[in-house]
């Protein structure tokens, strides 16, 4: 996939706003209590192709010395696939509380890999309504609780016949079909700051259960077990140059229960994206693994504040997913004799807002499938 095709896109992608000037945002030394931000960028997610986002946000704080700003934005997208997205996510945090939502509709034109032996992938569309909420409560400065909900509808609409064949053997949905669940988790978080941290580590742990009481059906229950680290090391003392790896896990229990729905898709899962890697390329699975790791250099002191925005990164991940496959028929495939999913990137970062430390991404991917991969987004993978 030629590069070319994207450079108008890259051009273009300069956030539009609504605040201060660059001269009056130079003479701001505290944070400012509240600002609003309205961003049009470029958009390429590999499985539902070229698009553009564009995206509100408000960002405020709660209480006096905090150092990282709660936000509440919305993203809407449209792709040439006609692909379409409509989705809010909120991220409070107050003095002893965390709020973190995301919620919205998805309109997906995907081509996904159901069978390994299968001559074609399936060509299907994708409707889904979800919503995920997490409550933390902290009990020290790094040490927090949570408790959490999950719900989610979705329906999948094969092209041909031979699509829906796939489909139904695969046990996927072809009307809406929901999926309730409550989670809870404990959270470990050392990090200096929520959006960008420049040191420090975060580990959450969560178990989420769907059972019957809940609504769902008696033969789809199931529970599955989500841990998450990140760590950020600074190598230098003006703190432009560091590294950031994360290390992602998802694992199913009692996946013999479990709707075909609750198999994870590598390369982009629930609220989580690993880099590197179409959606639907890989076969849906019950566990998955990742693993992805930044070096971030920040331009400064350049003479030119346009260029002190921007921020170079080199990243590398490796993973795998395995498991339980789409058809209970099929035989379960195991970590070892599962392929190994490697990439390597390169990226760029723009900084939108300066106190916030939010920027809005580009990275280019290759994996070991010879597949160069292109992404546009606000703020970090992690």
């Amino acid at each position: 996939m030629s590069l070319v095709r994207f450079a108008p896109l890259i051009c273009t992608a300069v956030p539009l706003s609504i605040m201060a000037s660059e001269d009056q945002r130079k003479d701001i030394e505290q944070p400012i209590d509240s600002e609003f931000k309205l961003i049009a960028i470029p958009f390429y997610d590999p499985s539902i192709h070229t698009g553009v986002s564009v995206i509100p946000m408000y960002s405020f704080y709660t209480y006096d010395g905090q150092t990282s700003p709660s936000t509440i934005s919305a993203t809407l997208i449209y792709t040439q696939s006609d692909s379409y997205s409509l989705r809010g996510n909120t991220d409070l945090l107050l003095e002893k509380f965390r709020l973190v939502t995301d919620f919205g509709f998805n309109y997906s034109d995907l081509d996904v890999k159901f069978f390994d032996k299968a001559r074609h992938k399936a060509s299907a569309i994708q409707e889904e309504i979800n919503f995920f909420g997490d409550l933390y409560y902290s009990f020290t400065d790094t040490f927090f609780m949570g408790i959490g909900v999950s719900y989610q509808t979705e329906k999948y609409s094969g092209k041909t016949y031979r699509d829906r064949v796939q489909l139904l053997a695969a046990n996927r949905c072809l009307s809406y079909c929901s999926d309730i669940g409550a989670s809870i988790s404990l959270l470990i978080d050392t990090r200096e700051h929520y959006y960008y941290p420049h040191g420090g580590y975060m580990f959450s742990i969560t178990y989420e259960g769907h059972q019957e009481w809940m609504g769902n059906d008696s033969d789809a229950t199931y529970s599955l077990l989500d841990s998450d680290l990140r760590y950020y090391h600074s190598i230098n003392d003006k703190n432009n140059q560091f590294l950031a790896a994360r290390w992602l896990n998802r694992y199913l229990l009692d996946s013999e229960h479990a709707p075909s729905s609750a198999l994870s898709l590598y390369g982009r899962q629930g609220r989580d994206l690993q880099r590197g890697f179409i959606v639907g390329n890989t076969m849906p699975t019950a566990n998955i693994t990742s693993l992805e790791v930044e070096y971030r250099y920040s331009i400064e002191e350049s003479g030119y504040e346009h260029i002190d925005r921007l921020t170079l990164v080199t990243l590398t991940g490796v993973g795998k997913a395995y498991g339980r496959l789409a058809n209970p028929l099929q035989k379960e495939q195991n970590f070892s004799d599962a392929d190994t999913l490697a990439m390597v990137g390169a990226g760029l970062r723009y900084r939108v807002l300066d106190d916030e430390r939010i920027n809005i991404r580009m990275d280019v991917t290759y994996n070991n499938s010879d597949e160069w991969l292109v992404y546009f987004g606000l703020g970090e993978s992690f």
